[in-house]
């Protein structure tokens, strides 16, 4: 590596599972370098699966006819062959000062043979934050930029938001502009649900709203909607439906046990935090889902949407579009269950949720 300590470090490691500060910390080195050399680096990404054949070092090594210097990522190195292995240490012991390599894991280690080549200045572990201190540094963002949240705004955040600090980062910015609008500098519960409800044209409220009210093919209109518009990442959707159906089920835990819809409707609860249906066409969505899903369907439901989380995280991105239609036909044409399975519901009719 070159002895010039005015530029910057040509390779850089970046382990662990919190996306959102790596990913941060990606921009910076991209930024660093644009500084550098008074353009935007050209840009090359790999997975391992991508360059079994050395793709990557020609892009690493061969000076480009575009740009002065380039940035060459690789991601998922956990999963890099013993050969990728080999050839990418006798590159770590020259790297070209042309380019800058990224090499990014979601494990906490990677083979000893790359991470032992890459100094300990540029190797950094971004390390997933402790539930318990999520709602702390929730209320941090918004305290920083003189604005209050209430902890109920914060618990529906986490339940609605995708938990990565660049998600919440972003909405945190988003709903401060919301109330700022309004005149007020403290978001509540109801300004959180309102911002994910109506800042967009669709959202997995009108999917819920409409998968209550059985319109199927308008739910999946909806859904093909989100999936275009770049709001159908899987993670936060289901995230957004399993709250919606946890909702459900408190209220026909409620009526079960023999309270008023009055009554049970403002002590509806997700995860012990009381979210009580208090708006009109809130209160109707909810009535037509009582009478859809029944409660041991409304949990099957729930069970299903938990399997389904499993699944987009274990496959690649290009099957989340179809994996999602499965999981919309599943709610609404079996009511959670499994086609494949219809007589083994144990898990999902006795489980407590």
């Amino acid at each position: 590596m070159s002895g010039n300590t005015k530029h910057t470090p040509r390779v850089h490691l970046l382990l662990g599972p919190e996306t959102g500060e790596k990913g941060a910390r990606l921009k910076e080195i991209r930024g660093a370098l644009r500084t550098e050399f008074s353009a935007d680096p050209e840009i090359y990404r790999f997975y391992p699966f991508e360059t079994l054949n050395g793709e990557i070092f020609t892009a690493l090594q061969n000076n480009s006819l575009f740009s002065e210097h380039r940035l060459v990522i690789l991601s998922q190195a956990e999963l890099l062959q013993s050969s990728q292995i080999k050839e990418l240490e006798a590159y770590l012991e020259e790297p070209s000062d042309s380019a800058t390599l990224v090499i990014i894991s979601s494990e906490t280690r990677v083979s000893q043979k790359i991470a032992s080549r890459v100094p300990k200045s540029q190797t950094k572990i971004f390390w997933e934050m402790f539930e318990n201190r999520k709602p702390e540094w929730v209320r941090g963002l918004f305290s920083r930029s003189d604005f209050a949240i209430t902890g109920d705004a914060v618990d529906m955040m986490l339940e609605l938001v995708e938990n990565t600090t660049q998600e919440l980062r972003a909405t945190a910015l988003q709903l401060m502009q919301f109330v700022a609008t309004e005149h007020r500098a403290t978001v509540t519960e109801d300004d959180v649900e309102r911002f994910i409800q109506h800042t967009r044209q669709e959202s997995v409220f009108s999917l819920f709203e409409h998968m209550a009210t059985g319109s199927y093919e308008r739910a999946l209109d909806i859904l093909h909607t989100l999936i275009r518009s770049g709001d159908g990442d899987p993670i936060p959707l289901l995230a957004g439906l399993l709250w919606q159906f946890r909702r459900l089920v408190s209220l026909e835990e409620l009526l079960a046990e023999g309270h008023r819809w009055d009554d049970a409707v403002n002590a509806v609860s997700v995860m012990g935090k009381t979210v009580a249906i208090k708006r009109k066409k809130d209160l109707g969505i909810y009535a037509e889902a009582v009478k859809r899903y029944p409660l041991r369907e409304s949990r099957s439901i729930i069970a299903a949407i938990g399997e389904y989380d499993i699944l987009t995280r274990q496959m690649g991105s290009d099957l989340h579009s179809l994996l999602l239609e499965r999981l919309l036909g599943r709610i609404m044409v079996n009511k959670g269950a499994d086609p494949a399975q219809l007589e083994t519901l144990s898990f999902a009719t006795d489980a407590k949720f």
